[in-house]
């Protein structure tokens, strides 16, 4: 199930999901966060107008979105990974955001697809969190193979959202052969986190479903000293050139 906001898929809302906010089976839409989140990012920029400072990230929730952008911009060309992530971010849901009519820059006008191409390049240089986007940019437009293989890598790679998004194409079917032994296992594995709420309690559907011999194999799978990926606008580095 899916809940369409506009007439583009906002990976900004998945990036902004907040922190406190556990992910629940059939609590939400898969590869979609709760609409308040992006009204969140707005709020930020607003209480945030009267920063001074000379870090992007700092400069664009202070409301120096362009200069912000310059910046990324230079860095990105650069090879720097965090800079094209955040393009990719602001590029991409930027008609929700209302980024482009607040500011003059050639890349609105194609910023879905400039987004695309930017969380392509970090893709490409083996960002987790760019992979992520585009699992969940294709399960939005349900090209739901291609999805559930970058959320799969995604996953691999320790980032909650995607273990989670993994787990329930497994449980469902979607995009890939079901398999309960994987869901589980990703279920489980994403509450290693403090984003997911996915316990035996949670799941005992799924595991009742499965063998003794299954659920320990399941449970083998599970990585306890994983490193967690922030996939969030807050991740990026500061500037460094």
């Amino acid at each position: 199930m899916q809940t369409i906001l506009n007439n583009n898929a906002p990976v900004a809302q998945g990036i902004e999901q907040l922190p406190s906010k556990q992910w629940v089976r059939g609590s939400i839409p898969r590869g979609r966060a709760i609409s308040t989140v992006i009204f969140f990012l707005l709020v930020l920029i607003l209480i945030s107008n009267t920063l001074k400072a000379e870090e992007p990230l700092e400069l664009f929730l202070g409301g120096n979105e362009s200069e912000a952008i310059e910046i990324w911009k230079e860095q990105s060309i650069l090879g720097d990974i965090d800079a094209s992530y955040a393009l990719g971010i602001i590029f991409y849901d930027s008609d929700v955001t209302g980024l482009c009519r607040r500011i003059d820059d050639s890349f609105c006008k194609e910023n879905f697809k400039t987004g695309i191409k930017f969380f392509k390049i970090g893709h490409a240089a083996g960002d987790p969190r760019a992979t992520y986007a585009l699992g969940e940019h294709y399960d939005y437009f349900r090209k739901y193979k291609k999805a559930f293989k970058f959320y799969l890598e995604a996953a691999e790679k320790g980032v909650p959202e995607a273990q989670f998004n993994t787990a329930s194409m497994y449980e469902h079917g979607d995009g890939t052969k079901k398999d309960l032994v994987q869901s589980v296992r990703w279920y489980l594995q994403c509450n290693e986190s403090k984003l997911c709420l996915q316990k035996e309690d949670g799941i005992s559907d799924l595991i009742e479903q499965l063998s003794d011999e299954e659920y320990a194999k399941a449970k083998s799978f599970v990585k306890k000293d994983q490193i967690v990926i922030n996939i969030r606008l807050s991740s990026v580095k500061k500037n460094n050139l």
